[in-house]
């Protein structure tokens, strides 16, 4: 069984988390991605967030990580708090894949098309496993 290993931010502001929207899934998700060769989860995780919203972003904490399996594929995701360091615009860097990024609020998630990934973490703030 190979288990595709990701990991990405969440970003907050207020309380409302910061999403980027997927083109060809038709969803918000959470900026992050493929753990590339020897590259730990934090390192992914930056690397992500620059390649995706051409940002520098702070690690804060680990918040969790959950595995989960879409379109017959083994996945696990490590979700990690972030902040954007200071004075950066946000922009997205693959607008062949993402066309916008919202912030939305924490308690209208619900109300949005979200990835599979994206679904796990709302879950697990809903039953409280997670606390932002």
């Amino acid at each position: 069984m190979n288990i595709i290993k990701m990991a990405g931010c969440i970003i907050l502001k207020k309380d409302s988390i910061l999403l980027i929207y997927r083109m060809k899934r038709d969803c918000y998700e959470l900026p992050g991605g493929k753990i590339d060769g020897e590259e730990t989860p934090k390192e992914t995780a930056k690397r992500e967030l620059k390649e995706e919203l051409s940002c520098e972003v702070e690690i804060l904490s680990t918040v969790g990580s959950k595995a989960f399996t879409e379109d017959q594929r083994d996945f696990s995701y490590t979700w990690f708090l972030a902040k954007i360091k200071n004075g950066q615009t946000l922009k997205i860097g693959e607008p062949e894949i993402f066309s916008g990024f919202r912030y939305i609020p924490l308690n209208k998630l619900s109300s949005y098309k979200l990835s599979t990934n994206m679904q796990n973490l709302r879950s697990e703030i809903e039953r409280g496993n997670i606390i932002l």
